[in-house]
């Protein structure tokens, strides 16, 4: 017979006060490190289970990945943007990843540099002197630049509203989080049952999404029709469509094995997109120029390559492989930062995991900033040391900021790419001094947030 994993007695009661006092994370890694690499607590009559053990993670996102379904924060998700390629499981997940996955194919990746670095250097042009918030410039120049390079239009001026929505969602999303790891169990079948239907969690959200989205894919579908002419066919390859002019038209124009998308899906994958693409980025760089102004001898060695790789001209897709130094700074970034804090999976049956008894429906917990944390993986995990990524790599999955197996970020390529040229663009030109020197920590929210914006000067060098 085996036995639960070890972990805290009670009925949750510490992980309940520590979702509403903001020390979520800091909860799961305390539990971690006292009862080992898989831990366990309940939430009233619920199991959930945390893994630290990288091992084990593989297991859980690729080895037998099938054995588990999304958990919690995927019926959020689904509240807010509907059915799509982050909130379904598998059939439906791999039928929706197959049709979007040309768009982020290496060659076309490529040719979303140049729009990257137009979009950062826009964003910069305003920057006189002031002190600016850091995330909400981040946000502006990433919102930017998957505007133009996915979808082919305009979305800074959307920021704003984009970032309310998103700021309101996250914390309602916080506090409601531990009453949903109750009812997740009974709300999946539900969701199955009614696959589009007005949310019930944030319906004034989703509805202001759709009313920036929906006359964008109006647009499109029209332009589309109109360049196709009247007979627009109703069934096409995607190999036919390979160079469509973004992942908007291939949503549109694309047809997988009769996996259609009405204007309604397309909707939901673009606000997917749109919330993702931007939002995960957007805190990584802010997060980047906090390290870095808190590290003058990073800084300077960030500002001496762009120097000797760049030369005082605008980066391009070619320079990438060459700012090694940059890459180190932004894996850094990512791992004391990682787009999300945790995430969790549920299991269809029974299982054993690590030796424990695992129930069906539990929620297991893996933690990129838990794990990606722990001094057995990360010697001085604490310090923020770019060069630590210049040795030996760690073990496969103690580093696994973009998820993995099936379910990895599709748009990694992307935010990669990214968050080195966006870096590398402000880097050769200006020096970002906060404005204050006090410690920031990361909120407890879905996304790793700064729990208070970065105000920074932007100086010329």
């Amino acid at each position: 017979m085996l036995r639960r994993p070890p972990g805290p007695r009670g009925i949750g009661l510490g992980f309940l006060a520590s979702a509403r006092s903001g020390g979520l994370l800091r909860y799961l890694a305390e539990t971690a490190r006292r009862y080992g690499p898989v831990s366990s607590f309940r939430l009233g009559t619920q199991c959930l289970a945390l893994v630290d053990d990288p091992r084990l993670i593989e297991e859980i996102l690729v080895t037998r990945q099938h054995a588990f379904v999304r958990d919690t924060g995927a019926v959020l998700l689904r509240e807010l943007v509907g059915e799509g390629l982050l909130t379904t499981d598998d059939p439906a997940h791999l039928a929706r990843r197959r049709l979007m996955q040309p768009a982020f194919h290496r060659g076309r990746v490529a040719r979303y540099a140049e729009t990257i670095v137009a979009e950062t250097e826009r964003v910069m042009g305003g920057w006189n002197g002031a002190p600016l918030d850091v995330g909400a410039e981040m946000a502006k120049l990433t919102l930017g630049a998957v505007g133009a390079s996915l979808f082919g239009t305009d979305l800074r001026d959307e920021a704003a509203s984009v970032a309310a929505v998103l700021g309101r969602v996250l914390r309602r999303g916080t506090s409601l989080a531990p009453l949903l790891a109750l009812a997740t169990p009974l709300l999946a079948p539900l969701h199955r049952l009614v696959p589009e239907r007005a949310s019930i969690l944030f319906p004034r959200e989703r509805a202001e999404l759709d009313a920036i989205v929906a006359p964008i894919v109006r647009r499109r579908r029209a332009a589309l029709r109109q360049a196709q002419g009247d007979t627009f066919p109703v069934m096409l390859s995607l190999s036919k469509h390979a160079e469509a002019d973004d992942l908007l038209s291939l949503l549109l124009a694309a047809r997988d094995e009769g996996a259609a998308l009405d204007d309604a899906g397309v909707r939901n994958e673009v606000v997917m997109l749109i919330l993702a693409g931007h939002e995960t980025t957007a805190n990584a760089l802010t997060w980047v120029w906090y390290a870095l102004a808190s590290h003058p001898s990073v800084e300077a060695r960030v500002h001496a390559e762009v120097d000797a790789v760049l030369g005082g001209r605008p980066p391009g897709v070619d320079d990438v492989p060459k700012l090694r130094y940059v890459s180190r700074v932004v894996d850094e970034t990512l791992r004391l930062y990682p787009p999300a804090g945790a995430f969790a999976r549920r299991p269809l049956a029974a299982l054993e995991l690590g030796g424990f008894a695992l129930p069906r429906l539990a929620s297991v917990f893996v933690s990129p900033y838990v794990t990606q944390r722990n001094p057995r993986y990360f010697p001085d995990p604490l310090a923020f040391a770019p060069d630590r990524w210049a040795d030996a790599a760690p073990p496969k999955f103690a580093y696994f900021p973009f998820g993995g197996g099936s379910k990895t970020c599709i748009g990694e390529p992307f935010a990669r790419m990214e968050a080195i040229l966006a870096i590398a663009t402000i880097a050769g030109r200006y020096t970002l001094r906060r404005t204050d020197r006090t410690t920031i920590e990361p909120a407890a929210q879905a996304l790793v947030r700064p729990s208070r914006p970065v105000m920074a000067v932007a100086m010329r060098r």
